[in-house]
C-alpha cells in the first residue's frame, strides 16, 4: 500500500539541506575576494567567485588574520559549508586564507608586525588622546595629489582658527622612508598640538614606505599624537598600527583631528547619538563576549552553530538600528527647520520688510489716524532697526 509522505516544514528541509552540507567536511576552495566588508563587529563578510558562480563567505572575529583582505584579491580558503537559515543561504565558514602567490612583501609585512606587536608597539595602553582642540595641526604628506588638498579643505571647513603646518614629503620608494622619519621629528619640534600622517591609496609596493621598521619606531617615540590616514579604507600598514589613531582615508584623518563645529542644538543631539550608540555597541560586545566564551565551553558546541547564526542577526539588527536612528534624526532636523520658518512668517515687525511703515510723534509709535492734528511733525520709518524695538517699548508704557 503506497504511503503518502508527511510534509516538512521549511525548518526540517533546511536543516537536512544542513547537514548534508556539513557531511562534506573541511574543503579547500580557490576564488576572487569581492563585496568585502569588515563589520564592526570585528567579523568580515565576503563573496568568493570565479567566472561562472560565486559564494558568501565569513571570517569570524576569533579567526586570525595574517594579511589584509581587499576586494579583487585572489585567495586560497579553508573551511566548510554551512547554511544561515534566517536567509536559507549556503555560506563558506572559513578557517583560514591565504592569498595565492603571496610574495616577500607580505612575508616582511607580517614578520615585522608580529616582532613589533610583541614589543608593545600596538598596546593601546600607549596611545595618545587626541587634544579637544588643536591649535596647531601638522600634516605629512605629498605636496601635490588629492590627498593634500582634502586635507586642508577639511580642516578649513571644520577649525578655522587652527595653525596648519605643511610639511611636505616622499611617500614613496627608499628615500621616503627617511624622509618621513625627519618630518615627524621636525614637526614634533614645533610643537604641534597633532600630526596627520597621510597619503593616498595605492599598491603594497606603493605604500611600503609606511611598512618600514624605521618609520613605525619613529612614530612610537613622538611625544604628539599622530593620526595615520594612510590609503583607502581596506588598506592597513604597520604605521596605521604604531600610530595613535588610525583613519580610513586622508579626509577621515583631519576630520578625527577637529572638534565638531554646529550649533549647540545639533551638537546636543551628536553627542546624545554617540552616547547612545556607545551603550548600545559596549552592550552588544558584553553579550557577544558572554555567547563565545559559552561557546567554547565543551558543554555547549552542540549550539555553535545557533550562537553564530545568533551573532550574524545581531549584526544584520545592528546595521538596520544605525540607518533608523540616522533617519529619525534627519526628520527631527527638519521638523525644527519648518518650525523656525512659521515663527519667523508670524513676527510682528515682518510687514516692514513687505513695504509698510511705522509712524513716530514725539518719540512715540502712532497707533491710530485720531492721534494725528494739522501741522504735526511726525517722522515715518520703513524699515526695522534697533531703535524700532526701544520706540515700539517706549509706545507700550
Amino acid at each position: 500500500m503506497h504511503m503518502e509522505k508527511k510534509p516538512l516544514t521549511v525548518s526540517q528541509i533546511t536543516g537536512t539541506i544542513k547537514s548534508l552540507l556539513d557531511g562534506m567536511g573541511i574543503l579547500s576552495i580557490t576564488g576572487e575576494i569581492s563585496n568585502f566588508k569588515l563589520h564592526s563587529s570585528g567579523h568580515r563578510y565576503f563573496s568568493l567567485k570565479d567566472d561562472a558562480a560565486q559564494i558568501s563567505a565569513v571570517m569570524w572575529r576569533g579567526k586570525t588574520l595574517v594579511f589584509p583582505l581587499q576586494d579583487g584579491m585572489k585567495v586560497l580558503a579553508i573551511g566548510t559549508v554551512s547554511v544561515y537559515p534566517p536567509q536559507g543561504k549556503y555560506q563558506l565558514d572559513c578557517i583560514s586564507i591565504v592569498p595565492l602567490g603571496t610574495g616577500d612583501l607580505y612575508m616582511a609585512f607580517e614578520e615585522l608586525k608580529l616582532k613589533l606587536g610583541r614589543e608593545g608597539l600596538f598596546d593601546i595602553s600607549r596611545k595618545k588622546p587626541i587634544p579637544v582642540f588643536a591649535k596647531h595641526i601638522g600634516i605629512i604628506t605629498s605636496p601635490t595629489g588629492a590627498a593634500v588638498q582634502d586635507i586642508l579643505t577639511t580642516l578649513k571647513r571644520r577649525s578655522p582658527l587652527s595653525e596648519i603646518l605643511l610639511r611636505p614629503t616622499l611617500v614613496q620608494g627608499d628615500s621616503a622612508i627617511e624622509d618621513i622619519k625627519n618630518a615627524i621629528i621636525e614637526l614634533q619640534s614645533h610643537n604641534c598640538d597633532i600630526i596627520i600622517l597621510a597619503r593616498g591609496g595605492g599598491s603594497i609596493e606603493d605604500l611600503w614606505a609606511f611598512n618600514s621598521e624605521l618609520v613605525a619606531r619613529t612614530i612610537a617615540n613622538c611625544s604628539i599624537p599622530i593620526i595615520a590616514g594612510i590609503g583607502h579604507e581596506t588598506d592597513f600598514t604597520i604605521a596605521d598600527f604604531v600610530a595613535d589613531h588610525r583613519a580610513a582615508t586622508p579626509t577621515a584623518a583631519a576630520e578625527l583631528a577637529t572638534s565638531i563645529t554646529s550649533s549647540d542644538f545639533i551638537h546636543f543631539i551628536d553627542n546624545a547619538e554617540n552616547s547612545i550608540k556607545k551603550v548600545i555597541s559596549q552592550t552588544i560586545s558584553q553579550k557577544k563576549e558572554l555567547v563565545l566564551r559559552y561557546e567554547q565551553h565543551s558543554g555547549f558546541k552542540f549550539v555553535k552553530d545557533s550562537i553564530r547564526y545568533a551573532i550574524q542577526k545581531t549584526d544584520d539588527l545592528e546595521t538596520r538600528l544605525f540607518q533608523n536612528s540616522q533617519r529619525t534624526l534627519a526628520e527631527h532636523k527638519k521638523g525644527f527647520f519648518a518650525l523656525e520658518q512659521h515663527f519667523n512668517a508670524l513676527y510682528p515687525l515682518q510687514p516692514l520688510k513687505k513695504g509698510f511703515a511705522l509712524l513716530h510723534k514725539d518719540g512715540k509709535t502712532l497707533t491710530s489716524h485720531e492721534q494725528l492734528y494739522q501741522h504735526d511733525i511726525i517722522t515715518i520709518q520703513r524699515e526695522f532697526s534697533a531703535s524700532t524695538a526701544q520706540i515700539l517699548s517706549n509706545s507700550l508704557e
